[in-house]
C-alpha cells in the first residue's frame, strides 16, 4: 500500500515538474509559428538549455530502487520537490498564449504521463518492470523539449482536420460576400505599415476589414475572415506574409484579391528561402494570382522589384518622376513628421501631412494613395485619411517621455532597409544625446553576419551611446564598430533586454533621444 502511495505522489511532482518545463518548449514552438523544422534549429542552438545535466541526479533513486522500491521513490519525491522549488521561470518578452492548439498539446501530454503511471502501478509488484517504466519516466523528463516534436506529431492529423474545418468556413463566408474587393499586401518589409495605411485611408470612404496585428499566416486569415468579416464590410485589406514558397498562393487561393501592393523585396527570412530569387518568387505569387481585370501597386525605388517584369496591369509608385505613375516630391521631414507632395498619373498634385517618421512611411503613403484614387476616393478624403495616420505600434512609433526624453520605438521585426530609416531618424535629431538600442537583425542566412556587421558601421555615424544585447547575438555589429573606429567606452553589451534597459537608464541624460530598433523574442536571444 504504502508503495502504491509513493509512486502516486512522485507521478504528481514529477507531472508538474515536466508542465513547467514543457510550458517554455511549447512558447518557442508557438514562436516559431508551429514549424518543426524551425523549432529543431532552435533546440540546437539553445543546446545547454534543452539538456539540463543535473536532472541527471534523477537516475539516483533508480539506482536505490534497485535495492529498496520504497526508498528509492521516497528519494525520488525529495529529489523532485527540490527541483520545483528551484525552478526559475524563464521571462518572456511576447507572452505565452494559451491557444486551443496549446491545450491539446496540453492534454496530449496528459494522456502519454496518464499511461505511464497506469504501467507503473500495474507493474509494482514486478522491481524489474518499475525501473523499466521508471527510466522511461525520467528520460522524458530529460527529453522533454524533445517531447514535444513527439507530442506535435501525434496531435498533426488533428490539427489538419480542424483547420481544413475553419478554412471551409471562411472559404463560405467569401463566397456569400460577393461583392467584397479584396487588397492583398506582401513584401519583405512594410507590408504591416502600408496595410494600416490603406486601411485608414480607405475608411474615409468604406466601411473596412483588415487583418489585425500580424496575421498574415493563412490561418491567421482565415481566423480573420470567420471572426471579424461581416455583410457591412465592403474592403477587406489582407496582410499576406511568407516563410516558404507558396505560402503566399495559399492565401491568395483563398481571398482570391483583386488589388496587390508589393512594398519590397530583400533579404528577409533567408534561413528559409536560402536565395532573394526564391524571395521574388513567393513575393509575385500575390501578382500573379489577380484576375485579368486585377490592379498589382508595386514600389519602384525597390531595386529588387526594379529586375522583374511584370506582365499583369500594374501601376509603378515611389520618388522617381520619369518611371513612377505615381510620385511624392518636396518633401520635408523633422521630428514631428513629414509634409509632402503626390503627383497622381492623372496630373495632379495632393499636399499631405501625416505624423508618421522615415522615408518608408512616405512610399507607404504614396501607395495607399494609389490605391485610394483607383476605388474614387476624392483628394480631401485622401488628405483626411492621411492626416488621421497614428504612428503604428512599434515601428518608428515616437514616444515623448520626461525631461525632454524622445523615445523611438522601432521594435518590431527589424529589417535591412528599416533599420538604416530608422538610423537616418535618428541623426536628424539635433542638439540630443543619441542612444541606440538593439540586438541586430536575424533570419537573414549566410548574410546575417554581413549585413549586421554593414548595420554597425552605420550605427557609428548616427549615435552617441551604443548598446547591443545579446553576447552572441550582437558580435557583427561590435565588429562593424570597431571597424568604423567606434569608441568602446561609448558601446555597452547587455546580457539581455532587461540589462539593456538598465543602462539605458543610467545612461540618459536631459534632452535624450533613444532608438529601440528591434526587439527579438525569445526564440533568438
Amino acid at each position: 500500500m504504502l508503495e502504491y502511495t509513493l509512486i502516486n505522489i512522485l507521478w504528481v511532482i514529477g507531472f508538474i515538474y515536466l508542465n513547467r518545463k514543457l510550458r517554455n518548449g511549447f512558447h518557442i514552438l508557438q514562436l516559431e509559428h508551429y514549424k518543426i523544422k524551425a523549432y529543431k534549429e532552435w533546440m540546437k542552438k539553445h543546446a545547454s538549455k534543452v539538456w539540463d545535466l543535473k536532472e541527471l541526479i534523477l537516475f539516483i533513486p533508480i539506482v536505490i530502487a534497485i535495492f529498496s522500491v520504497n526508498i528509492g521513490l521516497i528519494v525520488g519525491i525529495i529529489i523532485l520537490i527540490l527541483f520545483n522549488l528551484l525552478y526559475k521561470k524563464d521571462q518572456e518578452k511576447k507572452a505565452f498564449v494559451i491557444t486551443n492548439r496549446i491545450k491539446r498539446m496540453y492534454a496530449t501530454n496528459a494522456v502519454l504521463n496518464i499511461i505511464m503511471l497506469i504501467l507503473l502501478n500495474v507493474f509494482l509488484s514486478n522491481q524489474y518492470g518499475v525501473l523499466v517504466i521508471g527510466i522511461i519516466s525520467i528520460l522524458y523528463i530529460i527529453c522533454s523539449y524533445s517531447i514535444i516534436i513527439l507530442i506535435n506529431t501525434i496531435n498533426q492529423p488533428i490539427e489538419k482536420l480542424i483547420q481544413k474545418k475553419f478554412y471551409k468556413q471562411a472559404e463560405k463566408k467569401l463566397q456569400n460576400h460577393n461583392n467584397l474587393k479584396v487588397i492583398g499586401i506582401t513584401g519583405s518589409y512594410g507590408k504591416t505599415s502600408t496595410k494600416y495605411i490603406v486601411s485608414t485611408i480607405l475608411e474615409q470612404k468604406y466601411n473596412v476589414l483588415m487583418t489585425p496585428e500580424s496575421y498574415n499566416t493563412t490561418m491567421g486569415v482565415v481566423r480573420t475572415i470567420n471572426e471579424k468579416l461581416r455583410p457591412e464590410h465592403q474592403i477587406f485589406v489582407c496582410e499576406m506574409g511568407a516563410r516558404n514558397i507558396g505560402d503566399i498562393k495559399e492565401i491568395c487561393d483563398l481571398v482570391k484579391p483583386k488589388y496587390g501592393i508589393l512594398t519590397s523585396i530583400g533579404p528577409q527570412h533567408l534561413d528559409t528561402f536560402q536565395t532573394i530569387e526564391n524571395v521574388k518568387k513567393t513575393k509575385m505569387e500575390l501578382v500573379d494570382s489577380l484576375p485579368n481585370e486585377g490592379i498589382a501597386f508595386v514600389n519602384e525605388e525597390d531595386e529588387n522589384i526594379q529586375t522583374i517584369t511584370i506582365e499583369k496591369k500594374h501601376i509603378k509608385y515611389g520618388l522617381n518622376q520619369t518611371k513612377c505613375d505615381y510620385y511624392a516630391d518636396n518633401i520635408e521631414i523633422n521630428e514631428n513628421g513629414c509634409i509632402f507632395e503626390v503627383h497622381t498619373q492623372e496630373g495632379n498634385t495632393i499636399r499631405v501631412k501625416t505624423k508618421l517618421l522615415g522615408s518608408n512611411n512616405i512610399l507607404n503613403i504614396v501607395g495607399a494613395i494609389c490605391v485610394a484614387k483607383e476605388l474614387g476616393l476624392t483628394d480631401e478624403e485622401i488628405r483626411q485619411g492621411v492626416r488621421l495616420l497614428k504612428p503604428i505600434p512599434h515601428r518608428l512609433e515616437l514616444i515623448q517621455g520626461a525631461n525632454g526624453l524622445i523615445m523611438i520605438d522601432d521594435a518590431f521585426n527589424s529589417n535591412v532597409k528599416g533599420a538604416k530609416s530608422a538610423l537616418e531618424i535618428l541623426a536628424t535629431f539635433q542638439n540630443r544625446k543619441k542612444i541606440l538600442v538593439t540586438p541586430g537583425m536575424v533570419e537573414l542566412g549566410d548574410k546575417q553576419y554581413e549585413y549586421n556587421k554593414r548595420f554597425g558601421e552605420q550605427a557609428a555615424d548616427c549615435a552617441d551611446y551604443i548598446i547591443l544585447v545579446g553576447q552572441k547575438q550582437a558580435e557583427p555589429i561590435f565588429d562593424g564598430l570597431k571597424e568604423k573606429k567606434y569608441p568602446e567606452k561609448c558601446i555597452y553589451i547587455a546580457q539581455n533586454l532587461e540589462d539593456a534597459i538598465k543602462k539605458m537608464n543610467q545612461e540618459i541624460t536631459k534632452d535624450t533621444v533613444v532608438l529601440l530598433e528591434n526587439d527579438l523574442p525569445d526564440n533568438y536571444l
